[in-house]
């Protein structure tokens, strides 16, 4: 794994101002360093122009990561071992993690020089070219829908960068790669155009950041989340990122109160205009339960008390309502005492699957009880599945907040109180019953994955 990284602001006329240029709500000093960290760096170097901002955020500091930042003219006192192998980023432009993730892991090989390369993003212009034969290597400017071209990440052995006097690049970065790898091997390591981006200025901005969210989706995302809720979540998310909100005032001012809100009608759902509205509202939660994941991800600052924060309330906001519709419920039916009985019932699988759910979540680390129907697809081996957990990974979807708000808010909008009521009563006992019947395979499961990341020494979050 490579732990040294270099990031480095070429001075010139377009690049003047570009550390503290903005991109998706962070200036591109402080993204481009959080986007070293989250690949997995921990000695980090900086390079920017003379005079030019250096923007740090709080919780750049408070990385656990070694930073130093310097000018050019004190770029000549930076050295690392001749064999390290260090990752390497124009700071001007922006990388999803995914794409130096990728590169990182990759590694040198038998190179001293690897260069990632795409096909240009629409729309960019003066990009390099690079192509190899024998050793070292050829960068050219680009034409408009040329070839494979530099996506500006590379990873260089130390003695490269050593000794070809690192300050010359100053002004004429890729010039200076050219001769610095000259007679030495390199390599280049193709890479998706939709992840990366060239940012030099305000379209190239707005660019990128229409690119980071184009990548924020989860893999866990359920079909409505991804097709129905994503369509009104990304547009507000793009829209809050830039006034500096964080993710857990999201949370709390529109999530949770979203929800508290609906659940509230819901309580006074005898009204056809209350009930509808309770709907519309417990659907606009599910959507914007997506904006504080996305802005965490397009900030990257994603953590895991943030995940538990996020799941705390979504979990205060399911259980207000499913009060709510006992009080609601009882206004329509006050007679009827099999409701208030079943709802008991369901009440005491809620909380059965919640346990469980939450020792998961807190054994595997996740910190999002939506792992548990994942690793139990992904991790857990066909011959350990029985029907239940075969019959959990195909219908499981049914029992996702995205799927279930929206269910249930069409229920609502149909005025009746009482789909909603055995809808609900039917999955949460069959969530229940699913969930305990695999609990022990998957907590087992768990408990085996913690002991490899302990063997292997891995940690825990980085942001």
């Amino acid at each position: 794994m490579i732990r040294h990284g270099l990031l480095v602001f070429p001075a010139g006329p377009d690049r003047v101002g570009s550390t503290d240029r903005r991109v998706a709500g962070l200036p591109l000093l402080d993204r481009g360093i959080r986007a070293m960290a989250r690949t997995g760096i921990d000695h980090l170097t900086v390079i920017v122009p003379e005079g030019a901002p250096q923007p740090l955020s709080g919780l750049v500091r408070r990385l656990p990561l070694a930073l130093q930042v310097l000018t050019w003219k004190q770029a000549r006192t930076v050295a690392w071992a001749a064999d390290a192998a260090v990752l390497v980023v124009l700071g001007d432009h922006v990388h999803h993690a995914t794409s130096l993730q990728e590169l990182a892991k990759a590694g040198l090989g038998q190179a001293d020089l690897v260069i990632q390369t795409s096909a240009a993003p629409r729309g960019t212009e003066a990009l390099w070219s690079a192509s190899t034969a024998g050793t070292g290597v050829r960068l050219t400017t680009a034409a408009a829908g040329a070839g494979p071209v530099s996506t500006g990440a590379f990873v260089c052995r130390g003695s490269l960068l050593t000794a070809a006097g690192l300050p010359a690049a100053e002004t004429a970065w890729y010039p200076w790669l050219e001769q610095a790898a000259a007679g030495h091997p390199v390599a280049l390591q193709p890479a998706s155009a939709e992840r990366w981006h060239p940012v030099r200025d305000r379209r190239g901005a707005r660019a990128a950041k229409k690119m980071l969210f184009s990548l924020v989706t989860k893999p866990t995302s359920g079909f409505v989340s991804r097709h129905i809720n994503a369509r009104i979540s990304i547009p507000i998310s793009k829209a809050l990122i830039n006034t500096g909100i964080s993710p857990h005032v999201v949370t709390v001012c529109l999530v949770l109160t979203t929800g508290l809100a609906s659940a509230w009608l819901l309580a006074h759902g005898d009204s056809y205009g209350r009930l509808a509205v309770a709907g519309i509202l417990w659907q606009m939660a599910a959507v914007l339960d997506r904006c504080d994941g996305e802005i965490a991800r397009v900030k990257l600052c994603e953590s895991k008390f943030g995940a538990w924060f996020d799941t705390v309330t979504d979990n205060l906001a399911y259980l207000c309502g499913y009060v709510a519709l006992l009080v609601g419920i009882r206004r329509l039916h006050p007679a009827e005492p099999l409701y208030t009985y079943l709802w008991f019932s369901a009440a005491g699988a809620l909380l059965l699957t919640l346990v469980t759910l939450y020792t998961y979540a807190r054994r595997s680390g996740s910190g999002s009880l939506q792992h548990y129907l994942r690793d139990l697809a992904r991790d857990l081996p066909d011959r350990d599945k029985g029907w239940v957990q075969r019959w959990m990974q195909r219908y499981g979807f049914v029992a996702k907040r995205d799927f279930l708000s929206f269910v249930l808010c069409l229920a609502m909008l149909a005025n009746s109180l009482e789909a909603v009521f055995w809808i609900l009563v039917v999955l949460l006992h069959l969530a229940a019953a699913g969930v305990l019947i695999s609990q022990r395979k998957m907590l087992a499961r768990a408990h085996a994955e913690n002991a490899r990341r302990a063997a292997e020494g891995a940690g825990g979050v980085r942001l």
